[in-house]
């Protein structure tokens, strides 16, 4: 079997990492700034890890008083710019891990672009975005 080329054109803005560990195998929401380098834009068709059952990107939409999360099917990473979910944009939620997941963890993430490259990240599990 062929193994999947890892692009290089998408990388991460510092700090921006992370997923938030919640008790009892709750849903965990995650946060990350992707960085695209390359002329073109790229599509996100999908993401999974090895310790999640299930990872799902979601907008936070916000009509008058009212916010609701709408379930995202794919994200662009702009050509030469960055994709941010962030608390109260978008996130990723994390459903279902596959084993204990506690603060200090890495969550193993494959994000897979539409011209068949796949870009990896460890992120860090933490109660907290403040620590780091």
């Amino acid at each position: 079997m062929a193994k999947t080329p890892v692009t290089t054109d998408i990388t991460t803005v510092e700090k921006s990492v992370w997923v938030r560990w919640l008790p009892n195998a709750l849903p965990a929401a995650g946060y990350i700034t992707l960085k695209n380098s390359a002329d073109r834009p790229y599509d996100i068709t999908k993401i999974k890890s090895p310790d999640y059952q299930g990872i799902r990107v979601y907008q936070t939409v916000t009509d008058g008083e009212t916010s609701r999360m709408v379930k995202l099917d794919k994200f662009t990473v702009p050509a030469k710019g960055e994709f941010a979910l962030v608390p109260g944009r978008y996130h990723l939620m994390f459903e279902k891990p596959t084993h204990l997941i506690t603060p200090g963890d890495n969550a193993r993430v494959i994000f897979f672009l539409d011209d068949g490259k796949v870009f990896k990240v460890r992120m860090p599990v933490r109660t907290s975005p403040e620590l780091y």
